[in-house]
């Protein structure tokens, strides 16, 4: 009788924002949202630099154990991701009523902005409870 042996093959993924380590773990595959679309990373993948997008970060596939992640950026290696984000939250832990609250609060900011800078700023924090908002109601 033949015996065969499965090796998965892990990665280190470690989330880190100002506050701490959001996340350390090893996994088979994680996807990371960039500024050039999503990128899917296995052990031993090219070494890669990247600017984070506001988006979801997640594990084997497993998107409602993801986590949302603002700005940011992303180092990978062969054996290990770090990602670098000024927040990071578990999907599981956002509450979709909150996130609809305060993404109805930043258009009416939006609308009210006085000049050319505070625009680009709500804009930027609107574009981020976009596809927060975006990912909580279809979870």
């Amino acid at each position: 009788m033949e015996e065969f042996i499965i090796v998965l093959l892990m990665i280190k993924v470690e989330i880190v924002t100002p506050k701490g380590y959001a996340y350390s773990g090893e996994v088979e595959l994680v996807n990371i949202p960039t500024e050039e679309g999503e990128v899917g990373v296995l052990e031993n993948h090219m070494p890669l630099m990247s600017s984070l997008k506001p988006g979801l970060v997640y594990f084997n596939g497993k998107k409602e154990e993801g986590f949302f992640v603002t700005e940011g950026f992303v180092e990978v290696t062969p054996k290990k991701v770090n990602i670098l984000a000024e927040e990071a939250t578990p999907i599981g832990e956002i509450d979709p009523g909150e996130v609809k609250k305060k993404y109805e609060e930043i258009v009416k900011k939006l609308a009210a902005a006085k000049s050319m800078e505070e625009l680009r700023e709500i804009e930027k924090e609107r574009e981020i409870y976009e596809t927060l908002l975006a990912l909580v109601v279809r979870k």
